[in-house]
């Protein structure tokens, strides 16, 4: 592991495992590579977001010669078995690259061989656990557990809960809520009255919120414990209820997210981004790093969120965002420093010279 990258590994085994480089003997292809993605979900702003960041560099490698126009996307919406069957499909359909939001953390194992024996890369937003293909993210579970941390600090670790889950049976879902519920050891103040999923989507923890304070018409609301992209939509619910504000953490980084902070600065206590265009770029800028050549140190590369801090928030935040705007921040220094950064785990092969940006 690199030295500049340790502190991003502190807490790695609770949401990742590590294996060695598999890439050894892989050989990237000549002329323009095929770059395809599977999805276990298409359901919400970021995973759209997600796969328009991939056509946008798909679309500046084409035009530089370097890549085939078209970007193959499957979906299996939430079901492992499609997702299987999609991903055999790319893997003998002539896909080069794959990105792929994995839906399970072990079903996809026989095929990360498979590819490999075929040269094609396998480049994963989403903790795997065996070897053959390459997990690039940041650390979900010490990010969850800040964002919960800072929250339960800001309560003054007194008062009541609503816990707003991601997709069940997905790694980053139970690695979030395993670190919210880590943070809460030793506070008896704070108590969990709701608990319930909101797919990542805003539209669905709206309504589910909604309904949770429809049946709960006497409970008080303090904080609100979101794992992505869900905690606006909860305070929209509680303010169209004539319920008071909330205090929440956020991290997905879109627009509605920084436009509600700015609006409501004392109830945001920790703020980070990960929205989908830094996401894609640092997947994008390892899968052409293994197309050049070059050797990564291991298989899972976990890289720091980019921001905004107190300090930077006006670098994120435009004043045309609102609480109802469905874009997503992301500044392009952010960029340029993730590829910086990742740039510590590989060695050899040949420099990228043609490098997209999403916007």
């Amino acid at each position: 592991m690199p030295s500049g990258a340790q502190t991003d590994y502190a807490h790695y085994n609770l949401y990742a495992q590590l294996y060695p480089n598999a890439y050894q003997n892989y050989k990237p292809p000549t002329g323009k590579a095929q770059f395809c993605e599977s999805t276990f979900y298409l359901g919400n702003t970021y995973q759209q977001g997600e796969v328009t960041a991939y056509k946008q560099m798909v679309s500046q490698l084409a035009a530089a010669g370097h890549a085939q126009s078209n970007f193959i996307v499957e979906n299996s919406n939430n079901s492992t078995a499609t997702q299987l069957s999609q991903l055999q499909s790319e893997i003998n359909s002539g896909c080069n690259v794959i990105f792929l939001d994995a839906g399970s953390t072990t079903a996809f194992c026989s095929l990360y061989s498979t590819a490999l024996q075929k040269n094609i890369a396998i480049v994963s937003l989403d903790p795997v656990y065996c070897n053959n293909a390459i997990t690039v993210s940041f650390d979900v579970y010490q990010n969850s557990y800040e964002l919960a941390a800072n929250l339960y600090k800001a309560m003054n670790y007194q008062g009541n809960l609503l816990y707003i889950t991601g997709v069940p049976g997905v790694a980053d879902a139970a690695t979030a809520t395993a670190a919210a519920t880590a943070a809460m050891a030793g506070h008896p103040g704070l108590k969990v009255v709701g608990n319930y999923t909101g797919e990542w989507t805003a539209s669905v923890a709206q309504q589910a919120t909604s309904q949770w304070l429809a049946s709960h018409p006497g409970v008080k609301v303090d904080g609100i414990i979101d794992e992505g992209a869900m905690g606006v939509a909860a305070e929209t619910a509680l303010q169209q209820a004539g319920r008071p504000l909330a205090k929440v953490s956020l991290q997905e980084g879109d627009c509605q997210e920084l436009a509600f902070q700015k609006a409501n600065p004392s109830l945001v206590p920790f703020m980070t981004d990960q929205a989908p265009a830094p996401g894609a770029y640092a997947t994008m800028d390892v899968a052409l790093r293994l197309l050049a050549g070059q050797q990564p140190a291991l298989d899972t590369v976990l890289y720091p969120i980019p921001g905004p801090t107190t300090a930077t928030f006006n670098q994120w935040y435009t004043p045309s965002m609102t609480t109802s705007s469905s874009c997503f921040a992301s500044p392009k220094p952010a960029l340029p420093a993730i590829g910086s950064y990742l740039g510590q785990f590989f060695t050899g092969g040949q420099p990228v010279t043609s490098f997209p940006e999403p916007s």
